[in-house]
């Protein structure tokens, strides 16, 4: 019988299976992202009671199957990890849906994932104590991005390098590129590129190296420029996130 492993993990989604288990898919810190079966875990009181929802923050024991993707999950505990409780606020809960459903849309399963658990865990955190907020939304997806190797560039034009000076009082992003693009690259891609203020550029900066749990109530960037997020973010994705019609409601 393969050996029970244990990890920190973060509940993604949920489903029912059969009359008594629930099929869990799970981002794990040591092992990535992990689908499992929990056999009777609508029923088992002592091994699974309200720890295996989505949003938990659970030390997970799993045993992988010889043959078969899903791994066996054998119980979960609160242990001594910090809880995310969004039940709350409904801003909480529109948020926190749509941080766990972008991960699980980034993410890969079996892939190394570590750095995701990080930047989801501390998101998590910092929606539970601070709450919700575009500030945190958006570092949120520049920091999940670049974990996912597509590191937006705000400081130089993508194309040329260049630094714009203090007087550059607006700037192009251009979604192919992946940055801002200065005056003279941006000729000719005017119908591509997305106008963004100097204000809405400077925080897209800061908030994608700050760290998640100083967010707080942090200058976040125009509509217009999460919109422009979210035009990179969408060729990204295999379909379009369930929660992001909650969330634009409730934020």
């Amino acid at each position: 019988m393969p050996a029970e492993e244990v990890s920190p993990a973060i509940v993604l989604r949920t489903r029912d299976y059969a009359e008594s288990d629930r099929i869990v898919t799970l981002l794990t810190r040591d092992s990535g992202k992990l689908a499992g079966i929990a056999k009777g875990a609508k029923q088992s009181r002592r091994r699974f009671e309200r720890k295996l929802e989505v949003f938990s923050h659970v030390m997970v024991y799993y045993r992988r199957r010889p043959q078969g993707e899903l791994v066996f999950i054998t119980r979960a505990e609160a242990a001594a990890l910090p809880a995310f409780d969004l039940t709350d606020d409904l801003g909480k809960i529109g948020l926190g849906s749509y941080l766990v459903e972008l991960t699980d849309a980034l993410s890969r399963e079996q892939g190394d994932s570590a750095g995701a658990y990080e930047v989801l865990a501390a998101a998590m955190l910092a929606l539970t104590r601070l709450g919700p907020s575009p500030a945190l939304r958006q570092a949120f997806e520049l920091q999940l991005l670049r974990w996912a190797g597509y590191q937006l560039e705000f400081t130089r034009c993508r194309l040329c390098a260049a630094k714009p000076g203090p007087q550059v009082k607006s700037f192009g992003f251009m979604v192919s590129h992946g940055g801002i693009v200065c005056q003279a690259c941006r000729v000719g891609a005017d119908n591509e590129a997305i106008n963004l203020d100097a204000a809405s550029v400077a925080a897209l900066s800061r908030l994608g190296s700050m760290p998640l749990a100083e967010v707080g109530q942090a200058q976040w960037a125009s509509p217009q420029a999460q919109a422009a997020i979210g035009r990179f973010i969408s060729p990204l994705l295999e379909r379009k996130l369930r929660s992001l019609s909650f969330l634009e409601q409730v934020l």
